[in-house]
Order: C-alpha cells, then structure tokens, then sequence
C-alpha cells in the first residue's frame, strides 16, 4: 500500500517554498507562477529558516489568492500574506496510508497537504499526488 512517503519520493521539486507572515502578498503570488506551486507555507516573522509546527503559522493557496482578489486587483497590493492565508493547517506524516490523506484532503475540502515528520516540515503533497496513484 502506498504511503505519503512513497509521493515525497516521487517529487520532482524537493524545495519547500516558504514565506513570512508579513509578506507582501504580490510577492508570494509571483513566488508561487514562478515555481509553478498551488501553495506557499507560512511561518512566523524571522523563522522561515526553522519550519517546524511551532513556527508555521499556515499555508497560502490559489485559491486564497483568487479570494483576495475578490476585493479588487489593488488588494494584491495592499495587503500581506497574514491577512489572507489559511490558518487552520491540516496537516500529515510519512507514514500516512494514501487512502488516508485522500479521505483528510476530501472531508477537508484542501488541495495541499504538509507532511510533518514530529516536529518537523518535510513536504507538501497535493491532490495530484494522491490520485495518481
């Protein structure tokens, strides 16, 4: 049976994008085109360095982005990635049957999944990971 490990392995980008909280919310969207990313992981202020559950303070998607622009095109300007992004972070383990995180990311209504392993951040897996097995 496969495992969320088994998709980390498979990955083609090993890089975890992340920005702070404070981030020009601009900026983070044109980190994520360039990377061709659906999401970005959010830590706290000064920790991007060190992403661990304690300084991950959520997670920037498209389609938090398409809500911001919701409130005009200038909000892209004008607002930080703190004032948008997802606070509430579901989130996995290595060893997370893929059965599973497709059952969490469909009740959960999410695209992305962060694999925490204890304390630390080791991935994101999306969708497309899990339902191309």
């Amino acid at each position: 049976m496969k495992k969320v490990k088994d998709h980390l392995n498979e990955q083609r980008i090993w890089d975890i994008f992340t920005v702070s909280e404070d981030s020009d919310l601009f900026e983070a969207s044109k980190l994520m085109y360039k990377n061709k990313i659906g999401a970005l992981m959010i830590s706290k202020a000064g920790s991007s360095t060190n992403l661990s559950k304690s300084s991950v303070v959520g997670i920037l998607t498209e389609r938090d982005i398409v809500y911001a622009l919701s409130g005009g095109a200038e909000s892209l300007n004008t607002k930080t990635v703190q004032t948008v992004m997802t606070r509430k972070l579901i989130f996995t383990c290595p060893e997370t049957p893929n059965t599973e995180a497709k059952k969490l990311m469909i009740e959960n209504q999410i695209r992305h999944l962060p694999v925490f392993d204890g304390e630390h951040l080791i991935g994101i897996i999306s969708m497309r990971d899990v339902f191309n097995v």
